[in-house]
């Protein structure tokens, strides 16, 4: 039996996590960055997805062209199967228009399973659409991207499983991961004479089946070194997220919570928590060049 499945998900913070998205974005704050995001989603429901994502990623240092590599898991549970995803971006940049352009690739490894423990089929005991015992598999896959970014804005576009990996689980099951393209964009609008910026942003993912559109706005107030941020994403026909955060000392925090407007209960929309830190890998050489997050990019 084979089965089509669409094998990412959507996250709230969608802005803060290029590497993840884009192979192309990998380096792309110009420091080592790490972070971790969280998705509880469908809260309530019984079996719901769960996503957990861990990325780092930054520049290769001492090398005077702009190289740069990200590193990250993502492992994602619904009911008794399970996704992981492992995957390697390279990303080579030089300057272009008064900005920065990378091309990126991808290397990685998709893996699917089910368990099969305590699960009770009735009288047909023998359903060939389930493994007969825990089973998994796993293939390669590859995906590729393009970022650019300016001093006001970024606009990135990549496709992932562009292969469309097919992978065994058990004797007779079959899962092909679908390819996907997404596109992101986004910028700051200081506002002169304060201390409060903007940051619109937006994202399109599609498998060319199944669209979705994230249009965000951000709101930031800086002071003493903290950044206060919090706004709204809209995805037409699926939800409504809000978003509160803060970014001091290198770390970012932020929650997240997306209420679906197809129906679905206000109690049982989607978790998100995201939790980043950086580092200026220049500390270490005589160069005092200053590199702003992508978030504000002023």
């Amino acid at each position: 039996d084979k089965v089509q499945a669409q094998f990412d998900v959507h996250f709230t913070h969608y802005w803060e996590m290029h590497n993840f998205f884009n192979p192309a974005g990998a380096g792309a704050e110009r420091k080592l960055t790490a972070y971790a995001a969280y998705s509880n989603q469908m809260t309530g429901f019984e079996n719901s997805p769960k996503t957990m994502l861990i990325n780092v990623d930054a520049p290769i240092p001492f090398i005077k062209s702009d190289h740069s590599l990200g590193l990250g898991i993502v492992n994602d549970e619904i009911g008794r199967f399970s996704n992981q995803h492992l995957y390697l971006n390279y990303a080579y940049a030089f300057k272009l228009f008064k900005g920065r352009f990378a091309l990126g690739l991808q290397i990685g490894l998709v893996n699917c399973s089910f368990e099969n423990k305590d699960l009770i089929f009735g009288e047909n005991s023998n359903d060939p659409a389930f493994p007969s015992g825990n089973a998994d598999g796993n293939n390669i896959d590859f995906g590729a991207g393009i970022f650019y970014q300016h001093k006001y804005f970024y606009v990135g576009a990549a496709g992932l499983h562009l292969n469309a990996p097919l992978v065994l689980i058990g004797e007779k099951n079959e899962i092909q991961v679908s390819p996907y393209f997404n596109f992101m964009a986004g910028g700051n609008i200081p506002i002169k004479n304060t201390l409060v910026s903007i940051q619109p942003s937006m994202q399109v993912m599609t498998d060319f089946v199944g669209w979705r559109v994230n249009l965000t706005a951000l709101g930031t107030y800086s002071y003493n070194g903290k950044d206060f941020f919090g706004g709204i994403t809209y995805s037409p026909t699926t939800s409504v997220a809000f978003i509160l955060g803060v970014e001091m000392m290198n770390i970012t925090l932020s929650y997240g919570y997306e209420l679906f407007t197809s129906g679905i209960g206000a109690e049982n929309g989607n978790h998100d928590i995201f939790l980043g830190y950086k580092i200026d890998l220049e500390i270490f050489k005589k160069s005092k060049n200053k590199h702003n997050s992508i978030r504000i990019l002023q």
